[in-house]
């Protein structure tokens, strides 16, 4: 893809543009902006210094301004689970958010999306990962502190108590995403004033895993895939905008998808969200398979099920790790255009036993 990109500010615009219009500048040219490398390492796009670009996003070589360290974020859990986050190609920054912690047959997982209409939707998104992931970890410890940190690092699940059956998840996922509703409200009331007009606002979806049971929830359009050993991957959330309205309506699919409106988001995190109610499901897995978690700047490349399915098992099927299969999801979406952040989580799930799925809505 071609972009135009100014090198005062490092602004970038469609290509055609001849003035930069963030500070004025007249453009030079094009040039053609690479997909960021599936391995996470910062190099500097000016000099090429290898692991040279500081927190602050600049080369401490050649003193450009080569990104910020939220630009590529990655999250290795071994074997019980992945996750990447990543600018794309045409945001200037990533308002996206992730969390994992693992133990042993567990996983905590939660994915956020900054709606970028909004003022600092990357610290909504960032602190509803941060506070749903605490209150995943610590509602089954009560007299433990939730764990600390960043929330693209992996923490520590070691010792937690196994929930009984998957109902008991969905609760603490419905526990999860109220705190964070409620932590991303608060947003308006603190820091820059500018967020009381445009309240900070972001989607979640959060999923919590204890050996085969799954408890998982929603708002918004970021969404969450049951991917088995055969067949095609279930997408396990509906979401949350217009155009899923509207089908529901009786609008022709393809009409609906087509229309400008289609990605609007009816529901959200935010002090203007008014009352959150997250759609919390849980189920029992009696087939080994993975959960795909992702935001739209993955999905909206794969829209068709069987596309989506093919990409993600091939991805799979070439990785080694859970993470290279993450890299390599991030990548695909990035070669196809990179319109937006992109954020992917794969977490296994294995059965104990082959009874018949336990299913149950909150």
């Amino acid at each position: 893809m071609i972009v135009t990109e100014c090198t005062a500010c490092e602004d970038e615009r469609a290509a055609g543009a001849t003035f930069c219009e963030v500070c004025g500048r007249k453009l030079a040219g094009t040039v053609e902006v690479e997909a960021p490398a599936a391995d996470g390492k910062q190099e500097c796009a000016h000099c090429g210094a290898a692991g040279s670009v500081g927190e602050d996003g600049y080369c401490q070589e050649c003193g450009m301004m080569a990104g910020r360290s939220r630009d590529h974020l990655e999250a290795d859990g071994g074997v019980a689970g992945a996750a990447v986050s990543d600018r794309g190609r045409r945001h200037h920054r990533n308002e996206d958010a992730m969390w994992l912690a693992v133990g042993v047959d567990a996983a905590d997982v939660v994915v956020s999306d900054g709606v970028s209409a909004s003022y600092d939707p990357d610290a909504a998104s960032d602190i509803a990962v941060r506070t749903a992931g605490e209150l995943l970890a610590g509602a089954r410890h009560p007299d433990q502190p939730p764990p600390a940190g960043n929330p693209d690092e992996t923490a520590d699940l070691e010792g937690l108590e196994q929930p009984v059956g998957a109902v008991g998840l969905a609760g603490s996922v419905a526990h999860a995403i109220a705190g964070a509703a409620a932590a991303v409200a608060s947003l308006a009331h603190t820091g820059d004033p500018r967020r009381a007009a445009a309240n900070p606002a972001c989607t979640i979806v959060a999923a919590a895993v204890r050996g085969p049971h799954v408890g998982y929830g929603w708002v918004g359009d970021s969404r969450i895939y049951w991917l088995g050993p055969d067949g095609v991957a279930q997408q396990l959330t509906e979401d949350d905008s217009w155009a899923t309205h509207v089908i529901a309506l009786g609008v022709d699919p393809v009409t609906a998808m087509n229309d400008p409106k289609a990605h609007a988001i009816t529901a959200w995190l935010g002090a203007d969200a008014g009352p959150v109610a997250p759609r919390v499901r849980s189920f029992t897995a009696t087939e080994p398979g993975h959960l795909v978690l992702c935001s739209d700047g993955l999905w909206n490349y794969l829209p068709d099920p069987a596309d989506f399915t093919r990409v993600v098992r091939d991805c799979l099927d070439g990785a080694t790790t859970l993470l290279g299969a993450a890299r390599a999801l991030t990548a695909y979406a990035n070669a196809a255009g990179g319109a937006d952040n992109i954020t992917v989580a794969l977490v296994p799930v294995r059965p104990v036993n082959d009874l018949e799925p336990e299913t149950t809505e909150v």
